[in-house]
């Protein structure tokens, strides 16, 4: 063991970018599995994460909080195989691409995920239980987002902010692959494996037909690759069990909600 522990979700495409890294890195982490039903709000997990949000790594008794900075740090501590550009511009445009999807486009694909996904589920809870676990929320974007998802769903403003800013990424992901095998060069780098939690989403939701349907071919050649790793079966084999195996039916019945947002719907 390498002295790594992770406090993660299964379905957290946070805690899904630092496995990906932990498996390129072939690291052994002591696996620690929290509930986003209300577990990451308890006294217990505050204690590790004050904030109340996943993934937390621990490495020799320090702890580790937001998830860029987790997969610098593995990569700078733990540097074989290497996961960032050796040259400075490539290392500078990485992190900005990086960046970019963390500020951007993590609260769009929460927004999606909780629109069509969630939203079913937290409409049974009792209004007072429902609203504890938005309060505890420690972010105001995002308690506004989960408020306009459990209120509205599709119909929400946010929801169709955020289904725009999803086509944009694939727009940008798909020139940028016109050029490269992967996100930034030839080579597997950190960004590919911040980029993939969100693309993968989009398929467990049942719109893959957004990338193969869409004239995106050099991102679906990317996705295609990025499924063929270790990584992948080590990061996502969960998905195959539980209540996530009725995520496509759900994503494509919110199809005829989605295709009148998108600039370039489907074929």
């Amino acid at each position: 063991m390498n002295d790594l522990t992770l406090y993660h979700n299964l379905a957290s495409a946070s805690s899904q970018k630092v496995r990906l890294t932990l498996a390129e890195k072939k690291l052994d982490f002591r696996s620690v599995e929290i509930s986003l039903g209300g577990e990451q709000h308890t006294p217990g997990y505050r204690a590790v994460n004050p904030a109340g949000v996943v993934p937390t790594l621990v490495h020799k008794g320090h702890r580790m909080f937001e998830t860029a900075a987790i997969l610098e740090y593995l990569d700078e501590v733990f540097p074989s195989p290497p996961l960032s550009p050796s040259d400075p511009v490539l290392r500078q445009r990485m992190r900005a691409h990086i960046y970019r999807l963390n500020e951007a486009n993590h609260p769009a694909n929460g927004m999606m995920h909780y629109a069509i996904l969630a939203r079913p589920a937290l409409l049974q809870l009792p209004s007072d239980r429902l609203e504890a676990l938005l309060v505890a929320m420690p972010n105001e974007r995002d308690r506004k987002l989960r408020r306009a998802a459990v209120s509205q769903g599709l119909k929400a403003m946010e929801f169709a902010d955020a289904v725009r800013t999803q086509e944009q990424m694939l727009d940008t992901f798909e020139q940028t692959l016109g050029r490269t095998s992967y996100l930034i060069n030839d080579d597997v780098t950190l960004l590919d494996l911040t980029a993939l939690p969100y693309i993968a989403r989009l398929d467990q939701m049942g719109l893959i037909e957004l990338i193969t349907n869409c004239d995106r071919p050099h991102l679906a050649a990317w996705y295609a690759r990025m499924k063929l790793r270790p990584s992948w079966e080590a990061s996502f084999a969960f998905l195959a069990a539980g209540p996530f195996k009725d995520w496509p039916t759900m994503g494509r019945a919110a199809m005829p909600s989605i295709r009148p947002l998108l600039r370039r719907p489907p074929r």
